[in-house]
């Protein structure tokens, strides 16, 4: 058993947390919100005389549930139109426990990934995010910005090809470089 008190123990995570909760919400200070909110969970979780085998993974299952509450009770899709999806959170999850810290081609594909994202215009991201976050249909994403089904299923396959595109580039730079 591990003789460091668990908030000493949260607090020298905290770099990988926020990372972790940033990766979530793209918003710093919900982030920042959550994270001493998780916290306050564990002093409290401290007190009690169960034993904790593995302060990482609990700690950070206190954050996802502590992430996904926040998330829900923000409700506000039009702040933070970037939320991730609870499956797609459990993704993220499973891959920022794994002990391998080492960036593996998973990770390299998904901050390729995330960059590209990030070069697309608010509208294309809105239409993936729709698609993808939300699991919207091609004829409830044209209801929702006043299109036709199939310009939105011809839309959805440009930014596909667009991102493979510029996902593969970066790829390949981060290759040259290595």
């Amino acid at each position: 058993m591990n003789d460091v008190p668990p908030i000493q123990q949260y607090l020298q995570f905290r770099s990988e947390f926020m990372g972790y909760l940033y990766a979530m919400t793209r918003d710093f200070e919900l982030a920042e919100e959550i994270y001493q909110n998780a916290a306050v969970v564990v002093i409290e979780q401290s007190k009690k005389p169960d034993t904790i085998r593995d302060f990482r993974a609990w700690a950070k299952e206190v954050i996802r549930r502590q992430a996904l509450h926040a998330l829900r009770a923000k409700g506000n899709a039009a702040k933070h139109t970037r939320l991730v999806s609870p499956e797609l959170l459990d993704v993220v999850s499973s891959t920022f426990l794994e002990e391998d810290a080492t960036a593996g081609p998973d990770q390299e594909e998904a901050g390729a990934l995330r960059l590209c994202l990030d070069e697309l215009t608010a509208r294309k991201r809105n239409l993936i995010a729709l698609r993808y976050e939300n699991s919207a249909s091609f004829n409830e994403i044209s209801e929702h910005v006043g299109s036709t089904p199939a310009a939105v299923q011809r839309a959805l396959s440009r930014i596909r090809k667009m991102l493979h595109g510029c996902m593969k580039r970066r790829l390949q730079m981060t290759e040259e470089l290595s």
